[in-house]
């Protein structure tokens, strides 16, 4: 039996995506498609288009096996968090073969010449990173910029000096966000000797950032944008699956998507009663942007625009945005930094499954180094202390996703203990 493993947020399921789940089991010869799913916040630390269970189902209906949830602290970190806590929990399920991933290179040696660079950092390549970001760069593009001149010079491509303009030209590779994430797998599996072999597969749809809804696959963000904008037209429903377009339209029928600003007074809130050393402890903020925060915050109105105030040069408006989001969901990096330090331990949740699935489902109770759970009423009884703490932040991050909607549209409020996994036939 050959199990494939896909990471992916799902926001929302659309035919790029189904592309890419056939090609994976086709290129890796795979019975079974394992997914670990973003929950009810993204990497970008913004609210997902529609709720966790609505995703997964979507993906099942499109030939997914199983469905599990990425616990939030990885879920909406940066991508090393994002990547580290994912390939943990392919790992952990003990019967992944392989990964699969999207990437605009295609190309996995170039990506593995980076994740071997990031994961050693040796002493030459920290002193140019050290080097940029005294310059003031912000430090996805310091990072790019040591790493090119870096690899320019060990593999004798040219002779570069920090005077030398074309050796501080970004890296190509290094622009594009699925890209770093691929990079981050690799960096993951080398850092654990993983067993699991990557394959990659050179994006057939449009760049992540491109907005354009007449590409063959447009990308999430011009979908999600179509979405908020028009709701479900017909160039929406072009860029969807069939089954994913019905499931999505009877999700929102009674609830639209929500969006960052929503949750804008609770974060509000949040800012009004933590001090800047208490801003400054949790995930992705430095003492600098806690600073800015404290100082900013009774110029607050929305989340997004917020974010665009605490902007720098320094500081891109992503690393804002999720660093907001782990204030809302009371994410701690010293609590990131322990989870890093033992290896990002993880538990099974499963959020769907195929019945169909039965001997994969059989093959992870008998191999997997972590339960699966099924039922949230059995956390408490079947986790680890450690993994139990992780459940409940994943139940808070549910919890808080449906007091928005809750608020918003006057709609019944869905408890997590409440809720079981999707099961198609």
């Amino acid at each position: 039996m050959k199990t494939v493993g896909i990471i992916a947020e799902y926001n929302p399921f659309h035919k790029g995506h189904a592309y890419h789940l056939r090609k994976a089991k086709e290129l890796t010869g795979a019975d079974y498609v394992v997914i670990v799913m973003s929950g009810p916040f993204t990497q970008r630390g913004v609210p997902a288009l529609t709720d966790k269970y609505t995703r997964a189902k979507m993906a099942l209906a499109e030939g997914a096996d199983l469905v599990l949830e990425l616990p939030i602290p990885y879920a909406s970190g940066s991508a090393e968090a994002f990547a580290g806590g994912a390939v943990s929990l392919l790992e952990a399920l003990g019967c992944v073969d392989t990964l699969c991933f999207g990437s605009e290179c295609g190309d996995l040696n170039a990506l593995f010449s980076y994740a071997r660079l990031f994961e050693e950092e040796p002493e030459d390549y920290r002193s140019l990173l050290k080097y940029y970001l005294k310059q003031g760069f912000p430090y996805p593009a310091a990072r790019s910029r040591a790493a090119e001149e870096y690899l320019n010079y060990t593999q004798h491509v040219c002779v570069c000096s920090r005077d030398d303009a074309d050796c501080r030209q970004e890296s190509v590779v290094l622009r594009h966000p699925n890209n770093i994430l691929g990079i981050e797998y690799c960096r993951a599996l080398l850092g654990r000797r993983s067993p699991i072999r990557p394959v990659t597969l050179n994006r057939a749809s449009a760049h992540y950032h491109d907005t354009a809804m007449d590409a063959g696959f447009a990308s999430a963000s011009a979908i999600r944008r179509a979405i908020l904008q028009e709701g479900l037209s017909s160039s929406v429903e072009a860029q969807l699956p069939p089954a994913s377009f019905q499931i999505l339209r009877e999700a929102l029928k009674d609830c639209p998507p929500l969006t960052v600003n929503d949750f804008s007074q609770a974060l509000f809130y949040r800012l009004l009663t933590l001090s800047r050393t208490e801003l400054a402890c949790f995930q992705d903020l430095s003492s600098d942007l806690a600073a800015r925060m404290e100082n900013c915050r009774f110029r607050f109105t929305v989340i997004s625009d917020f974010a665009d105030l605490l902007k720098t040069k320094e500081l891109t408006h992503s690393r804002i945005t999720r660093a907001l989001c782990h204030i809302l969901l009371d994410l701690r990096q010293a609590d990131l930094n322990t989870l890093r330090q033992e290896a990002y331990p993880v538990y099974l949740r499963a959020l769907g499954f195929r019945r169909s699935a039965g001997p994969l489902l059989t093959s992870i109770k008998e191999k997997s180094a972590a339960p699966l759970l099924v039922k949230a009423a059995d956390a408490s009884a079947v986790l680890t202390p450690a993994q139990y703490a992780l459940f409940q932040k994943d139940v808070l991050a549910a919890h808080i996703y449906e007091a928005a909607r809750v608020s918003r549209f006057h709609a019944e409020f869905k408890h997590e203990y409440t809720r079981s996994p999707v099961i198609l036939p």
